[in-house]
């Protein structure tokens, strides 16, 4: 009888890695942010990392009142397979987020140790516990702002920041229809979050690099021109674009003369 590892290997809906997919700033481009994640240089310990800057789920707008303590700042991973990223790539009506086709490859192994989970997706729409918790997760933080709260109706920081519900909430995501009818349907993005800046201490746990093709080779060079681990410069770098199959070739270090149906 064989064990669940073995059949879920050849399913191919379940991938094996996590992608980070990098954007612009506001002055820097996202080939920059990428290359600055690498390197270390937005670190001050002089460790890389994917820096977490944007607050998420339902207790989001608390984020300043909670600190580092409780963060609700957090890196976002999709699990969706290597041979679709390039649909979370596409600019989607109502999308607010665009990402662009840089970033990084992981394993979903690796990134649990690290402390990722999945985005737990609810369908605010029902109407009991069982198939709506976000509303009793909404119930949760007023009361955990209730019991914060001082003499002047002030929130005292120090007491909300202890609020076991804020280490679930940044993994919390709602979908249906708002108040105004607009749809959230984000739940085939898949996400994976970590809280806080997720460590590039250890390069050997990423698989790969995502850029466009056209930038591989100057890519290739200006990483063998930076004080990085020496893991980072031989790195397999994908187009997220490209096919399953030449991902696959690549990654196993094919001559890039012999891959593709026809000879170059």
């Amino acid at each position: 009888m064989p064990e669940i590892e073995e059949l879920l290997h050849r399913r191919s809906d379940l991938s094996t890695f996590l992608v980070h997919l990098t954007r612009a700033g506001e002055t820097t481009t996202a080939r920059e942010n990428l290359v600055s994640m690498i390197a270390g240089g937005q670190d001050e310990d002089g460790i890389a990392s994917i820096q977490a800057r944007s607050p998420y789920g339902p207790a989001r707008d608390y984020d300043d009142h909670l600190g580092l303590v409780a963060t609700q700042k957090a890196v976002c991973f999709t699990e969706t397979p290597l041979e679709h990223i390039w649909m979370m790539l596409k600019h989607i009506e109502r999308r607010t987020v665009h990402f662009e086709p840089w970033g990084l490859v992981t394993t979903k192994a690796a990134a649990r140790e690290a402390g990722c989970s999945p985005v737990w997706y609810t369908n605010k729409a029902a109407t009991n516990w069982t198939t709506n918790p976000i509303r009793f997760v909404r119930r949760m933080i007023d009361d955990a702002l209730a019991r914060s709260r001082g003499e002047d109706n002030a929130i005292i920081d120090e007491l909300l920041q202890q609020e076991p519900v804020f280490r679930i909430t940044p993994f919390v995501e709602d979908m249906g229809r708002s108040r105004d009818g607009v749809p959230k349907e984000f739940w085939w993005e898949r996400e994976w979050r970590h809280v806080g800046d997720y460590s590039l201490q250890y390069p050997s746990r990423f698989v790969a690099i995502l850029a466009p093709e056209a930038e591989h080779e100057s890519l290739r060079a200006q990483l063998a021109g930076l004080e990085i681990h020496e893991k980072w410069k031989t790195r397999s770098i994908l187009d997220p674009n490209w096919g399953l199959e030449r991902m696959i070739a690549t990654l196993s270090g094919v001559n890039s003369n012999f891959v593709g149906p026809f000879p170059s």
